[in-house]
Order: structure tokens, then sequence, then C-alpha cells
């Protein structure tokens, strides 16, 4: 236990330290969703609310800062990998949980949820609580446990609407070994607090003519009529690099195995189904890899069994050490002369970089009283964050598909700053009295332009005429 402690205490002394020095801005989503904490709300157009709540809490307790953002994955993160190794060390001994508390840290898709604040950091956590609470609901068929259950598959729900999951996979695990349980009523007792806990998500949407469904909807559905083997691979490259390779390689080992003993096919049916979903549905349209993320989350506990057991285990961890620090520090990539198998311009890490700039620019153009606009919700979010005293900003949708922007009021008439990544939109020119000032700013990332903005101060901007959008 002394060093499952100081091995996530020193990782979250790194995190710390990571936000607090090196030049990583707050990525568009992350911004975004510190802009909704500014706008509370029982849910939000693409995602439940939870992570607007978690913001708001943060912020007013440490201010409009990267840290006050990005602390809230990093303490889940640490509290998820001490409850990971209790669980596991009750279910397979001392050193399976040992490699379930520590090696998930290291792979990709793990350390970009312990940093990044999107709403994967609030869903992994959890889901994997209500992983935890459903196996002893199982094993004990105790009200308590059921209840709990219930609770913390509700505030999955409230994190991110593939918790969802949790219900065909408990009834798919429910039927192949414990139907018994399954014909007692206090498994059913858990449906209680999940729904209570839905009810706010409910309730907006009917408000707001259900467009959270018809955006989830619209992602799982928009697809081409033949099979696309292109975005197949893409997500499965994507799955393999979450989890740094060798993991996710004896993923099938391990899966296969389990399905003789029902302590260790519980994990297997609460992360191989929501897999092969996203699986199928990268067949037919692009799939992004986080997606599936949260399926691993069970996956880790089972495969720190087999690990245990194998002689990949030191190369498991080299390896997503590797990965680890590469991930963290991109431009070593350029001195190990690899730049060629991920350039600049490809860099995920460079969603971070330029909007600090960005806003410096900005802030340094306007007086204080020209609304700041942009037809991006990303740019806009982030122009929220670094602009000098945080003044609300604006999205108008010139074709785009729709987001939260477009269900808040647009006051935005007067002298406005509008900012794009291409020069300014002819429709938008029109509808103002001509350019005060316009500056070109290009973002440089390991010696190259990743980015280019283009800054606007329009004198006297009226109401754009919209394009609402067909998509959702």
């Amino acid at each position: 236990m002394k060093f499952v402690l100081a091995f996530n205490l020193l990782l979250l002394i790194f995190r710390v330290l990571y936000v607090l020095f090196y030049p990583l801005d707050l990525t568009p989503e992350e911004a975004q969703y510190w802009d909704w904490s500014r706008h509370l709300d029982l849910s939000y157009y693409s995602k439940p609310p939870m992570v607007a709540y978690l913001n708001f809490l943060t912020r007013s307790l440490f201010g409009n800062t990267e840290l006050a953002v990005r602390i809230t994955p990093i303490i889940l993160s640490f509290l998820l990998s001490i409850a990971t190794y209790l669980f596991v060390r009750r279910l397979f001994g001392e050193k399976p949980a040992l490699i379930a508390s520590t090696l998930p840290q290291l792979t990709v898709g793990f350390s970009i949820n312990s940093l990044l604040m999107t709403t994967d950091a609030p869903f992994i956590f959890f889901w994997s609580l209500s992983l935890m609470a459903l196996f002893y609901a199982f094993e004990k068929n105790q009200t308590g446990w059921w209840l709990l259950s219930g609770t913390m598959a509700g505030l999955a729900f409230l994190s991110k609407y593939p918790a969802l999951f949790l219900l065909p996979s408990a009834l798919l695990y429910g039927l192949f070994y414990h139907r018994n349980v399954l014909r007692s009523l206090k498994p059913y007792m858990s449906l209680l607090p999940a729904f209570l806990l839905s009810l706010p998500v409910l309730y907006w949407n009917i408000k707001h003519d259900f467009v959270s469904f018809r955006h989830v909807s619209s992602l799982a559905t928009r697809s081409a009529q033949l099979i696309n083997l292109e975005t197949f691979l893409e997500f499965l490259g994507g799955q393999v690099l979450l989890l740094s390779l060798l993991p996710f390689l004896l993923l099938p080992y391990a899966w296969l195995k389990s399905l003789k003993d029902k302590e260790t096919a519980f994990f297997t049916l609460f992360s191989l189904p929501p897999l092969l979903f996203f699986v199928f549905l990268s067949l037919f349209k692009r799939a992004e890899a986080n997606w599936s993320g949260f399926s691993y989350a069970g996956a880790m506990m089972l495969l720190s069994l087999y690990l245990s057991r194998s002689i990949l285990l030191i190369p498991a961890y080299l390896v997503s050490l590797f990965l680890f620090i590469l991930l963290h520090f991109t431009p070593l990539i350029d001195k190990l002369k690899l730049t060629k198998l991920l350039p600049p311009e490809r860099d995920p890490t460079k969603l971070g970089i330029g909007w600090s700039e960005l806003g410096r620019v900005v802030s340094s153009m306007r007086t204080g009283e020209e609304k700041l606009i942009s037809p991006h919700y990303q740019i806009s979010a982030e122009l929220a964050f670094y602009v000098s005293g945080n003044p609300r900003t604006y999205c108008i949708n010139l074709g785009r598909r729709m987001n939260q922007y477009d269900l808040w009021d647009k006051d935005y008439e007067g002298d406005a700053i509008f900012v794009d990544y291409v020069p300014i939109n002819q429709r938008v020119l029109e509808k103002s009295d001509g350019i005060i000032s316009g500056v070109e700013l290009p973002i440089y990332w390991r010696g190259r332009v990743v980015e280019r903005f283009y800054i606007y101060k329009l004198k006297n901007l009226k109401k754009v005429e919209e394009d609402m959008p067909g998509s959702y």
C-alpha cells in the first residue's frame, strides 16, 4: 500500500507541475466545458452537466486558472488508482493489485484522462466505481450494494451518455452467471437512484426538443453506405495506442480465458461488449478513439491478473513509460529524429498550443467594449478563458453543426473583434461598417506553423444572418 500511495502521489505532483510549467494551454474542449460552468444548467447540448458542475466547484475555489480546471482529473485519477488497488487486492491478491493501480497510469489513454478536464475524466471515475459496486452487488445481493451501484451509475450518466452500457452489460452478466440474483427484486432497486439522477437531464432535453439525443444519434448513425476499412483501421490503431501496445495485444487472451470463471468474466462483460459496439461503428463511420476508452477500466483490472503471471509484464511497463514520456513531451520526437512518424501538424498536443498567445493579442486590441465573436465554438471558448477579464464570448453559426453557443442568447451587436482560422467571411464583413484593424497570427509548435488565426476589429457589427445547421 505504501508503494501505491507513493507512486500515485509522485504522479499527482508531476501532473500539477506539468500544468503549471509546461506550455500546454487548455484544449478547446476543456475551455468549452469551463465556459459551461459560467452558465450552470440542468444539462447541455452535447454532454450531461457533471463536467460543468465540477468546473464550477474548482473555479469557485481556485479562480480561472489552468490548474483550477485540471485539478479535478488529477485528483480523480489519484483516488481511482487507490480504490482500484484495494478492490483488485481483495479479488486477485497483492501483485495484480499493484499492476492495476500503476500500469494504467502510464498508458496513453489513462494519462490523457488524468490530466485533461474533459467529460471522460469524471465518467471513467464513476464508471469504475460503478463496476466495483456492481461486482459486490452480484456477489452479495444486498440492497445497500445495489443502491450504491445505481447511484454510481447515475453519476456516470451525469458525466457521459455511454454510461447506458452499464445496463446491458449487467443483464448479460446476470443471465450468464447470476440468474438467481436476477430473479430477486433487489437488483432492480438500483434503477431507482440511477433514474432519479438522470431526471434533470431528461427534463432539460424535453424542454430543448431532445437536442442531446439528436446529437448522440447523429454521431452513431451518420455513416458511409459501405464498409470503410480506413475508419476501422484508424479506430483500431487508436485503441492500440490508448493502451500503449502490449496491454492491448494481451487483452484478447485475457477475455477468452476469463469466461471460465464468473469473477473474471465480470470484467470481460463490462469491457468487451462496449468495445465491440464501437469497433462495429468504425466499420461504417469515423469513430473517435476515446469513445471506447471507458471500457478499458474493467479490462485493465482483468489484465492485471494475467500480466502478473506473464513475461510481458516488464516490457509492458517499459513501453508504456516510453510512450508516457513522449506523450507529455512531444518535442522529444524531433530530438530522436522521429519527426516523420509524428510531424508537428499531426501532433495532438497542438490542440493546446497558441491559445494564450491568441488571448494576449486580442486583449491588446480590445478596449473593453468590443464583443468577442467567432464562427467556431472552439475559438469562442478559448477567447472566453484567455482574454483578459474572461469576457462573455459569442459563436455565430455559418453552417457548421450545432453547438452549445447556439442555445445561448447572442447579443453581440456593436463594435466587435472577430476571430477565425481563415480570412473574414464576406457575410460578416458586410454586416459591419468596416475593419478598424486586423492581425494575422501564426502559431508555431516544434518549429513549424501548426495553426493560423485571423483577427479583425470591426466597427458597428450588426446581427449576422446565421445558417442554422441541418445536423446535430
